[in-house]
C-alpha cells in the first residue's frame, strides 16, 4: 500500500504544517520546503522517522488515493472466492516482476501468462491486455486492493425514481404507519397511488409522474435505514433506544456528588399483619449514589408516587441509619448502613412529584441542585434504572407472593394466594439483602463492592449533616403559605396556635403571610417562619387528641366526610365521629374481597417503611352529633339525612 517513503516530491504534514521533500542529500540529510511560507527546512532521515513513530507526521492524501478504487478494508474481510481471484492476479504480476525487464507487449506477456496458467492450473487464463491493466493499476496504487474485482459496481447503483416520487413515498409511508404499526407495503402503495394521482392532476400532460410498481415500492422501503424502518413501525422513542450506542456515564469523583432517584412498583404482594389478607404491591422510592452504587435511602408506601414519598425518602437518605428492627427471628443484619449526608446533585425524571414546590423548597434550603432528565430517556439516570431491575429480579422475584415482571411469566402461580410477608418483614429482608448481599458483591460497573467503594470515597469526602435533627425536620417537609389570624393559623382545616405566635402577631399584625413546613405523616405540629426570621418556631395543633399522629390523607378523608354529613369542620364532636367512622370503615375494607380496596385501606392507615405497622386509632366511640330540631316547615326544605356510616367509595381515589 502507498505510504510514507523518502522520495523527492513527497508531500506530508509535520506538526500540522505541510512539507515537501525537495532534495535527498548525501548520507542522512533531507532538504524540505514548508509549503505555508516557502521556508527551507533541513532535517534528517532519522529525525523524520522518529516523528513518524510518534504520530506527528502523516500523509494527508493517503486515504484519498484513487488506486484502491474505494475499497479500504482489510483483504481478510473479502469472501474467499474474491481473495482467491486477488491471489491469482498477484501471481501473474509476480511472474512479470521476476522475469526482469520484460516489455509489456502482447507477444512477451503471452509467454508469461501461458507459463503461469500451466503452473497454477488456471482454466481461464487472462488476456495480455487484462494483465497489462492489472499491472498499471497495481503500479499506481502499490496496493493489492487495486486488484480486487469490483463486481458490485455493475449495474445501476442508485434509484431511478424521481425526487418527487421519493418524497411522496415518504409521506405515504408515514401516513400508513401512523394509521397502523403493522402497515403492509401494499397499504403504502395504495396511498402512494392516490398521492401520485392527485399530483398529476396539477401537472401538465408532458410532466406527468409515472406510478412505480409494487415491487419498486418494496425496493424503496428496503433502501430505508433500519432506524427509519423502526421509527415508522414502532415510533421514534423506540428507535432512539434500540439504535443508541451505549456511552460512558457522567464522571463522578466522590460520594454524594450525584444521587439518582426513581420509583418502582415492587413485583411482590404484601399482606396485613392482622387480617393476613394481601394488601397489594407497594411502591419503592429509592435514592442511589452513582459513585459507589450504594443506595443511600428509600421509602416504601402503598400510596403511589407523590411528593410526600420523595420527601420521606430524602429524609431517610440524609439521616444516619438506625439498625432495622429484626421482625424475622434468627435473621440479623450483619453490616451497618454507612450512608448518610447532604446530597450535592439529585437526578430525577419528569414526574410531577419531582416538580413540586415542597421539593424545590427543600433543595434550596439544603443547597442541593436538581437535574431533570429528558423525557422518555431513562439512560440519563442509568444507575438507578439498573439497580431497580437488579432489585426486583434478585430479591422480589425470589420471595413468596411475587408477581414477576410479566403476567405471562406467572403461569398457574397465584401471587396473592402465596403472599406471606408483611411490610415490616419485607423491610427487614430488604435491608438484609441490601447490606449483607448486594453491598458485599463486586459491581461490574465500578470493579469493586459498593461497600468498599463507599468507604474509599469517605477518605476524600466527609459527609455533612444539618446542625441538628430538629433543623433537618424544619427543612424537609411539605411547604405551604398561610395567613396569620388572631385565632392562629388554619392549615388544611386544622387550627394551630401557641405562645410562639404572639411575638409574630405583635410585630407584623394579623394578615401577615407565613411560610409553613409540615410532615404529611403527622399533623400534630407545624414549623412556622415569620418574615425576616432566621429560625422557625414549632406550633402545635390545638386539638392534639385529633391531630397527633394523623396523616394528611386521613385528615382529608375525615374532612370530606364531615362536609358530606352537612356538619361543620369546627364541630369537635362531628370531626371525632368522622374519624371513628373512618377507622371502622378502613378496618372493614381490610377484610374485603377486593385487593384494590385492601391496598387503599393500607394507604389510609399510613403504612410506610417509616411506620410499617401503622394503624388509624379510632379512639373512644364519639358522642352523637346533636343538631337543632327543625320546624315542620323547614324540614320540608331539607335534603334527606346522609348515611351515618363512612362511605369510602364516595371519597377521593387513593
Amino acid at each position: 500500500m502507498r505510504g510514507f517513503a523518502f522520495r523527492t516530491g513527497l508531500t506530508f504534514e509535520w506538526n500540522g504544517a505541510a512539507h515537501r521533500i525537495e532534495r535527498l542529500g548525501a548520507g542522512d540529510q533531507v532538504v524540505l520546503e514548508r509549503l505555508g511560507d516557502g521556508q527551507t527546512v533541513l532535517s534528517s532521515r532519522q529525525e523524520l522517522l522518529a516523528v513518524f513513530g510518534t504520530g506527528q507526521l502523516s500523509i494527508p492524501n493517503a486515504d484519498t488515493a484513487p488506486a484502491p478504487k474505494g475499497y479500504r478494508r482489510p483483504l481478510a474481510d473479502l469472501p474467499s472466492h474474491i481473495q482467491a481471484k486477488v491471489s491469482t492476479r498477484m501471481t501473474y504480476l509476480d511472474a512479470i516482476r521476476e522475469a526482469g525487464q520484460v516489455p509489456l507487449t502482447s507477444y512477451h506477456l503471452s509467454s508469461v501468462i501461458a507459463e503461469v496458467s500451466k503452473r497454477i492450473s488456471d482454466p481461464h487464463p487472462p488476456s495480455p491486455t487484462t494483465v497489462y491493466r492489472w499491472h498499471q493499476a497495481y503500479r499506481r496504487a502499490q496496493d493489492a486492493r487495486a486488484l480486487i474485482p469490483r463486481f458490485d459496481r455493475r449495474g445501476g447503483a442508485g434509484t431511478r425514481q424521481a425526487d418527487r416520487i421519493r418524497d411522496l413515498f415518504g409521506e405515504a409511508a408515514e401516513e400508513a404507519f401512523r394509521a397502523s404499526p403493522s402497515a403492509a407495503i401494499k397499504s403504502i402503495f395504495t396511498r402512494l397511488e392516490g398521492k401520485i394521482r392527485a399530483e398529476n392532476a396539477k401537472r401538465l400532460p408532458a410532466d406527468q409522474l409515472r406510478l412505480p410498481s409494487v415491487r419498486t415500492v418494496y425496493r424503496l422501503f428496503g433502501r430505508l435505514e433500519a432506524y427509519d424502518q423502526t421509527r415508522l413501525a414502532e415510533g421514534k422513542h423506540v428507535a432512539d433506544r434500540r439504535y443508541r450506542v451505549a456511552k460512558a456515564g457522567p464522571v463522578v469523583d466522590g460520594i454524594l456528588m450525584r444521587v439518582e432517584v426513581d420509583h418502582t412498583p415492587l413485583d411482590l404482594f404484601l399482606i396485613d399483619e392482622i387480617t393476613g389478607l394481601p394488601l397489594g404491591r407497594p411502591v419503592l422510592t429509592l435514592f442511589i449514589d452513582v459513585y459507589s452504587r450504594f443506595p443511600v435511602g428509600y421509602y416504601l408506601s402503598f400510596g403511589g408516587t407523590s411528593a410526600a414519598a420523595v420527601v420521606g425518602g430524602l429524609r431517610h437518605a440524609i439521616l444516619p441509619k438506625t439498625p432495622v428492627k429484626e421482625v424475622i427471628p434468627d435473621l440479623p443484619v450483619e453490616h451497618a448502613w454507612p450512608c448518610y449526608g447532604l446530597i450535592a446533585v439529585l437526578v430525577a425524571d419528569n414526574g410531577l412529584e419531582f416538580y413540586s414546590t415542597a421539593l424545590d423548597s427543600v433543595a434550596m434550603d439544603l443547597g442541593m441542585s436538581i437535574i431533570y432528565c429528558p423525557k422518555r430517556q431513562p439512560w440519563f439516570k442509568g444507575a438507578i434504572e439498573r439497580f431497580l431491575q437488579t432489585f426486583n429480579f434478585t430479591l422480589s422475584h425470589q420471595l413468596p407472593g411475587t408477581s414477576l415482571s410479566r403476567l405471562e411469566d406467572r403461569g398457574d402461580y397465584d401471587s396473592q394466594k402465596h403472599a406471606l410477608l408483611t411490610l415490616a418483614e419485607f423491610k427487614h429482608l430488604l435491608e438484609k439483602w441490601l447490606l449483607d448481599i448486594y453491598a458485599q458483591t463486586v459491581h461490574r460497573g465500578i470493579g469493586t463492592t459498593p461497600w468498599a467503594k463507599w468507604h474509599e470515597g469517605l477518605k476524600r469526602h466527609t459527609p455533612e449533616l444539618p446542625v441538628s435533627l430538629d433543623d433537618l425536620q424544619r427543612r424537609i417537609g411539605m411547604a405551604e403559605e398561610r395567613t396569620l389570624r388572631r385565632d392562629g393559623i388554619v392549615l388544611k382545616g386544622i387550627r394551630y396556635a401557641g405562645p410562639d405566635l404572639d411575638p409574630i402577631l405583635r410585630t407584623w399584625g394579623p394578615g401577615v403571610k407565613l411560610r409553613l413546613v409540615f410532615d404529611a405523616e403527622d399533623l400534630g405540629s407545624i414549623q412556622v417562619w415569620a418574615p425576616e426570621q432566621q429560625d422557625p418556631v414549632t406550633v402545635p395543633a390545638l386539638n392534639q387528641a385529633y391531630a397527633k399522629g394523623l396523616t394528611l390523607l386521613q385528615h382529608e378523608l375525615i374532612q370530606q366526610q364531615v362536609r358530606e354529613n352537612g356538619d361543620s369542620a369546627e364541630n369537635p364532636d362531628a370531626v371525632a365521629k368522622a374519624k371513628y367512622d373512618l377507622a371502622i370503615a378502613v378496618d372493614e375494607l381490610l377484610k374485603g374481597r377486593k385487593q384494590r380496596g385492601r391496598r387503599r385501606a393500607a394507604n389510609i392507615h399510613g403504612k410506610t417503611s417509616t411506620h410499617p405497622e401503622a394503624r388509624l386509632n379510632p379512639g373512644t366511640p364519639p358522642k352523637p352529633v346533636t343538631k337543632p330540631i327543625p320546624t315542620p316547615e323547614a324540614a320540608l326544605d331539607e335534603p334527606p339525612a346522609p348515611l351515618s356510616s363512612f362511605q369510602l367509595s364516595r371519597g377521593r381515589r387513593v
